[in-house]
């Protein structure tokens, strides 16, 4: 009897150690660890490194001010006479003409990229800088490197990789492509023309 009654006891022990493994085993799993950015000074030295400072050198010298409160637009007919304290930029000079905007894109580095984009459709090629359309304005695009990040965390930091990609840096003038069909169908009206012209020589008599 005394036997059983310990017998028992143990059983019940076991029983309670048991219930309270399998109630620590059901624990609700830990939050997942958050992933955080890299800081500034590692993106920028991994960036240098990468790009050889292209990108940064061309993104430094620009200031990058809102372009609302600039007067951005073609400069047709003739440009206002500049401050002789201030002289007009090269991108405002040229025949092709152009202004910067900014690209931002939170996952990459750089986040902000300046973009050159065309302010006229043609080109300001005449005497008095008025725009001619035998002409046109196209962006002109430069390869470059950025780092990219990524959905993958190491360390609780994010992982970047290198994405290449291009940007357009300025505009050039080129000249205005002709439709096909107009040289062909002056060519054809031509032809015809001295089809007619040798017709008409043909008919009259050699003796004339």
């Amino acid at each position: 009897m005394y036997e059983s009654k310990i017998w028992t006891l143990l059983a019940l022990l076991v029983l309670s150690r048991d219930a309270q493994v399998s109630k620590g085993s059901k624990r609700a799993p830990g939050r997942p660890r958050s992933c955080s950015d890299r800081p500034e000074e590692m993106l920028e030295q991994l960036y240098g490194r990468l790009a050889a400072g292209m990108l940064s050198a061309f993104h430094h010298t620009l200031q990058l001010e809102p372009l609302d409160k600039q007067n951005v637009s073609c400069p047709a007919g003739g440009r206002a006479a500049a401050d002789k304290r201030q002289r007009l930029p090269t991108n405002l000079l040229s025949v092709a003409p152009w202004a910067y905007r900014i690209s931002y894109d939170p996952s990459r580095y750089p986040k902000y990229i300046p973009e050159a984009y065309c302010l006229c459709k043609g080109c300001l090629t005449g005497i008095f800088g008025e725009e001619n359309f035998y002409f046109r304005s196209i962006p002109v695009y430069m390869p470059t490197v950025v780092l990219r990040r990524t959905s993958s965390c190491t360390g609780g930091r994010y992982v970047y990789i290198e994405d290449y990609i291009t940007i357009p840096v300025g505009c050039t003038c080129v000249p205005e492509q002709e439709r096909d069909s107009e040289p062909d169908s002056v060519n054809s009206s031509i032809g015809k023309g001295n089809i007619k012209f040798l017709v008409k020589k043909s008919d009259k008599p050699a003796s004339e």
